[in-house]
């Protein structure tokens, strides 16, 4: 509430005065990510499923750099509020409505899970303190704390009390995966590794790439379209966004990507390898099938952590950080499209202007509406008792609606026109298109599809192929568009000027392109390390080394090419920040080939 005493307008509340420092950006997106859903729900899953939960981290770098690169810059170019301010200039105001209502929507889910997992991982900590208090009280507390601080201060508010939130994460993090990993029952990282190849089962929870007929995370979808789910998050969820756009400059911004990026790389190794230790320990114990996966962060938390030396304390501390950094995010993000893109052009039609005050007052009182539905939501229609992976069933829930929104905002991207009103449709088409699939693939699929892929169609699966019919509906769009704006092609005239022709000499004259014959090169030089990890998985350490060399040759070559006439290399090395996300990517692609 300090940082934003002096917030006077809707651009110091929605987006702190576009004033942010890298710092904060960082702090901020790493916290709004590494909600208690992440801090207790990955930890659940390393502990029932294994580390290939880490998909959901090191997948995320590539999408973080596309956001950096890609995105951001159009989207600060333009200097927007909200992400469907993009929308409406590329196709109308309906579809920017139509995103912020959808974006709505996902807000309430999340938050709702947000709530749930908070309370219900919180409140056992409180009983054992003698506290005697229900999860629905908890649920009202989470609630009611996290709306005030919002309510008053605006995003810096937010953002700065995530940075604090996200030293207190990582620091309970870190503690309680070092007294996982060294109790006796464990024996070290080293000793934890071995247990895991050794296993008599060959069920390894080590292992990263599970079978394509895996319930949970089958491989194929973790490189499919778990990817596209995380490019949406990443780059076209308001509330993961807002915080890049409120930043001083774009390289402020950009720098704060890279060190949030660099801190999700953190996140695989002290909450989801946690969760293998806490199954190697239970399972020693002979109590792992007692134990339910939204349950395993607070019970490690009593088994592990000694008491009198405040520990418990600094872990609980973390856990509050958690839960607050990602629902005040929420919250605000929520405000910001309610009051941008409904309220506003309301009160326009209305022939009424609002004052910067009144774009304010709106948005804390959408917020105080808001908070109370989802607290609602929390209590009567979340089970606390539940025993199934809370954090996959909300990616599977959310999922339905995500698909068509990429689509729709990579042909914003490309520049490619559309009729508004497909847009809409397809944005509205493919969710019912998703619900419906998992039957279709249960009653059409034959028995050979279903033996790689599974009797059940994964909802990762399902994300990748409703992408591609979004992309089919809005190209066949395109094309129709194209052709009756060029009108009928008299034969007589012999003209080559075809969609189909422009579209095949645009790929020649892009392939010739010494620029795109390096990506070409570097893409063939990706797949046969990939394709050599899978094969000889003996040689996989050599093989880790060599893919994390040839990011950081490719980003240093790059850089090297944006160097001025007579510029020196510590100053472009200085001022130039590819070389950096090289790092990033190569230690991304790293762990990859390693696990």
């Amino acid at each position: 509430m300090y940082a934003g005493r002096k917030e006077s307008s809707s651009s110091d509340y929605f987006l702190g005065g576009r004033s942010l420092p890298w710092w904060g950006i960082a702090g901020s997106l790493f916290g709004t990510n590494i909600s208690a859903n992440h801090l207790v729900g990955m930890l659940g899953i390393g502990f029932s499923v294994g580390f290939a939960q880490s998909h959901y981290e090191f997948g995320s770098i590539p999408a973080i750099v596309l956001l950096a690169f890609v995105f951001l810059p159009l989207f600060r170019r333009k200097k927007f509020y909200t992400l469907s301010q993009f929308l409406q200039g590329k196709f109308g105001a309906t579809a920017g409505r139509i995103y912020s209502g959808i974006s709505l929507i996902l807000i309430t889910i999340q938050l709702t899970g947000a709530l749930y997992i908070g309370a219900r991982s919180f409140l056992p900590f409180l009983k054992d303190a003698g506290i005697n208090i229900t999860y629905t009280e908890v649920v009202i507390w989470i609630a009611f704390t996290s709306t005030i601080y919002t309510w008053f201060g605006g995003l810096k508010s937010v953002v700065y009390t995530d940075v604090i939130q996200t030293v207190l994460i990582l620091a309970s993090g870190i503690l309680l995966a070092y007294l996982s990993i060294t109790r006796p029952e464990v024996g070290g990282i080293f000793e934890l590794l071995a247990k895991e190849e050794s296993r008599v089962d060959g069920l390894s929870k080590m292992n990263l790439y599970l079978p394509p007929n895996h319930p949970t995370l089958p491989w194929t979808g973790a490189l499919s379209g778990l990817f596209l789910l995380h490019i949406f998050y990443w780059n076209t969820n308001q509330y993961v966004v807002q915080r890049t756009l409120g930043g001083k400059s774009l390289r402020e911004a950009r720098f704060g990507i890279l060190v949030g990026g660099l801190l999700k790389l953190t996140v695989p190794f002290f909450s989801i390898l946690t969760g293998v230790a806490a199954f190697q320990i239970w399972t020693a114990l002979g109590a792992a099938t007692e134990i339910a996966p939204d349950e395993a962060f607070s019970k490690l938390v009593v088994l592990v952590v000694p008491l009198g030396y405040g520990l418990i304390g600094v872990i609980l501390a973390g856990l509050l950080g958690a839960i607050f950094s990602s629902i005040d995010s929420m919250l605000h993000s929520a405000a910001t499209l309610f009051t941008i893109d409904f309220y506003k052009p309301f009160k326009v039609r209305m022939n009424q202007k609002l004052s910067d005050r009144d774009e304010m007052n709106s948005g804390r009182i959408f917020l105080i509406i808001f908070s109370c539905l989802v607290t609602i939501l929390a209590i009567l229609f979340v089970d606390p008792n539940s025993k199934k992976n809370f954090f996959i069933e909300l990616s599977n829930q959310s999922s339905h609606f995500t698909p068509a929104l990429l689509v729709v905002f990579l042909f914003g991207i490309l520049n490619i026109k559309i009729d508004s009103r497909m847009i809409c449709i397809t944005i509205l088409l493919t969710p019912v298109f998703s619900f419906l699939l998992p039957s279709l693939y249960s009653y059409v699929s034959p028995t050979f599809i279903k033996q790689i892929f599974g009797d059940d169609l994964n909802f990762l699966h399902r994300v990748f192929f409703s992408f591609h019919f979004a992309i089919v509906i809005l190209s066949f769009a395109a094309y129709i568009q194209y052709r009756n704006t060029k009108g009928p092609v008299d034969a007589n005239t012999q003209k080559t000027g075809t969609f189909n022709g422009k579209l095949l000499l645009f790929y020649f004259r892009s392939i010739v392109k010494p620029s795109v014959r390096n990506w070409i090169l570097f893409l063939f030089i990706f797949l046969g390390l990939v394709t050599t990890r899978i094969k000889i998985p003996e040689i996989k350490i050599y093989v880790s080394i060599a893919g994390f060399l040839m990011f950081l040759i490719f980003s240093f070559f790059i850089t090297i090419r944006k160097r001025m006439p007579k510029q020196n290399l510590a100053t472009l090395f200085r001022k130039r920040d590819e070389w950096l996300y090289g790092i990033l990517l190569g230690t991304t692609f790293f762990f990859y080939l390693w696990f």
